[in-house]
Order: C-alpha cells, then structure tokens, then sequence
C-alpha cells in the first residue's frame, strides 16, 4: 500500500475512533454549556434554527385522566400533533390519517438526546431532569416506525425558581416547544462549519460524525500532501 493510501487510511481511522469517542463522553464533563441571555434560562439558539414552531405549556392542555394539546405544524399542513401527558411521561404523535380522515390512529415518534440516548416514545420527568442544562434540553423527534425526522422537541424552565421540571409543571411555568425545518435563511456556510464541528441541528452527534469523517479525511490528506510536496527531498 503507498504512503498516500497509508496516510488517508490513518486519517480515515483516526477521525472515526475520534468522534465515536467523542459521542460517548458523559454528559457531567462535556462543560457547563452556554449562558443564557434572556430572563427564561435557554440558548436562544435552541430556538432559532425551525423554520416554523409550536410552544405551549401546562394551561394548553386539556383532558382528565391523561391530558393532551392538539396543534397542527407546520402551518397549513394538515398534520395535526398531540403533546400527551399521562403519569409523568410526555409523548408526542402525529395523527395518522386514513383516505384523509382521522379515525383515531397515531404515529408516535421517539425522543433522541444530544448524546444519542433514544428514550422511546415517551420521556419522564427524571429523563427531563438528568439531560437538561440549566433547565433546557433538547430532543431531536424521530417517528417511531419508519425513522423519518419528525424536528426538535425542547422542554425547559426558569432554574432560578424552580429546582426541577416537575415542580415547573405543576406550577405552569414547564414551557414546551416543538419545533420542524431549518430557518429559510439558514447559510449555507454556517451549516458547513455545524457540519464540521459536529453540530447539525436536529442530527444525533454520531450520525453528524459519520458525514464529517470524508470530508475531514479529504482535507487532512489534501493538507499533508501538499506539505510533503512542498519538503524538498533530502
């Protein structure tokens, strides 16, 4: 095998074993995360980068035993969501329409944290607790029977007065927004350097590892091929 091929194997192999290690480092020591700049602590850039959301809260719900917030999204669409609540857990679904109409079907879609834990269909307090940082998380949807993206999920409070999502809840103060699509003036260049640096909205940190390792391995060969020619022969 030549040293170029060599050195593009190495390359290759190093970035991939570099992001799978990365993907899987504890949540206690990836740092404290940004600081929140508006009164509700969230990263505005939780936010900012749907084409179009949905937020809500406790008083938007309705029913007894289990309670549950019907909207539709994107606008104009025609798909109908529910947000369920029943016995600490939070689902999310789509109505599944049958020759246009719905007969009661739904399309549950799963959570999936930023470190690539899939909680299933439903997620709990105690799961809202253990991701958040400084009472935000993030969840990328993903329907449950065909894998297809279904957006972005995001639960969070003001730490400052309650100590846990629970507590935010009862108090109506535990604010959900469900959120699809990048901004129409999403840049180009901005989704390349997310790309890069392994941080695709609404992409599991691995997946966008996956689609940044060729185009990391091209460069670092690019890069060490030109030095080599540029090292005059001893």
């Amino acid at each position: 095998m030549a040293s170029e091929q060599r050195s593009f194997v190495f390359a290759v192999t190093f970035i991939v074993i570099f992001a799978t290690l990365l993907s899987t480092i504890p949540v206690d020591l990836q740092g404290q995360g940004a600081t929140a700049d508006v009164v509700t602590p969230i990263n505005p850039n939780l936010l900012t980068d749907f084409s179009e959301t949905e937020e809500f809260d406790k008083t938007d719900f309705i029913g007894v035993l289990s309670f549950y917030y019907t909207y539709e999204l994107p606008t104009g669409s025609g798909v109908d969501w529910e947000c369920i609540f029943s016995s600490d857990y939070f689902y999310v679904a789509a109505h599944s329409l049958f020759l246009g109409f719905w007969l009661g079907g739904y399309s549950y879609t799963e959570f999936i944290s930023d470190n690539g834990t899939n909680y299933g269909t439903s997620v709990s307090f105690t799961d809202i607790d253990n991701d958040a940082d400084d009472g935000t998380v993030r969840y990328t949807l993903q329907y449950a029977d065909s894998g297809i993206s279904a957006g972005g999920f995001v639960f969070y409070w003001n730490t400052t007065t309650y100590s846990n999502s629970s507590d935010a809840w009862d108090n109506d103060e535990l604010l959900l927004l469900h959120g699809v699509g990048l901004t129409a003036d999403t840049n180009i260049a901005s989704l390349l350097i997310s790309l890069l640096f392994l941080q695709l909205p609404d992409v599991p940190l691995l997946i966008n590892a996956l689609l940044a390792t060729p185009i990391w391995a091209s460069i670092v060969f690019v890069l060490w091929y030109i030095i080599k020619e540029m090292i005059p022969l001893l």
